[in-house]
């Protein structure tokens, strides 16, 4: 929460020096998109794997292009994730999880082409965007047969820090609307977002991670 506050304060300090830029406007919009998860037991990322266990994730966002080429912005969203050791290596143990994530990640983005105010011969752009935010997630690990000795179990809420990046294109479907499409992968911060902590020696301490595609529908205000 300490560094979605000190976001906040860049965002007004950034808005006072550069909001008045002849090229500055802001954007809301709302998304849809997929989430799945990396972990002990999503240990593979194969096609089949990924399909298996895609599940959605909703958000909502609000960005301050402060030129062409930079901006700020923060992104709330909700969604959940599922593994299940049948779709990877270890199909015979019997572990399997769903986890509810709840976020809020103020970002960074960079234009690599110019876009915006003015700009509307520039149908598209193609963009960078990283940052880090608050994660509250609940694992609900289940075991059809019983834990192996060398893992925690451990179910419930956890909250923590997240650490992310990603890459898209945004499409300018009418003077002031905004089609994107990008890809996100986060650093967890946690090794338990499968519901389980691994014990053995030397296998401790690795973060689980999660990612996916999103869809979002934006209005620039000019």
């Amino acid at each position: 929460m300490k560094n979605i506050c000190s976001f906040l304060v860049v965002i007004s300090i950034g808005g006072s020096l550069f909001g008045q830029a002849r090229t500055a406007y802001s954007e809301l919009g709302i998304g849809i998109g997929t989430l799945n998860q990396k972990s002990e037991i999503a240990n593979t990322t194969s096609a089949g794997a990924l399909l298996a266990e895609v599940r959605p994730n909703f958000s909502a966002f609000a960005e301050r292009h402060f030129n062409d080429w930079f901006a700020l912005g923060i992104m709330a969203s909700y969604g959940w994730t599922v593994a299940n050791d049948e779709n990877h290596n270890n199909q015979t143990r019997g572990l399997s999880v769903k986890t509810d994530m709840f976020q809020v990640n103020p970002f960074v983005e960079v234009n690599l082409i110019k876009f915006g105010k003015y700009h509307l011969d520039r149908k598209f752009t193609i963009y960078l965007r990283g940052g880090a935010g608050f994660l509250a997630y609940n694992p609900t690990p289940n075991a059809a047969k019983t834990y192996p000795d060398e893992f925690d179990v451990e179910p419930d809420a956890y909250s923590g820090v997240n650490f992310f990046a990603g890459t898209g294109v945004k499409f300018r479907v009418s003077y002031d609307y905004i089609l994107t499409l990008g890809v996100q992968v986060h650093n967890s911060g946690a090794d338990n977002l499968d519901g389980i902590m691994n014990k053995t020696p030397g296998l401790q301490g690795k973060n689980d991670s999660y990612g996916g595609i999103n869809i979002s529908f934006s209005k620039a205000l000019f």
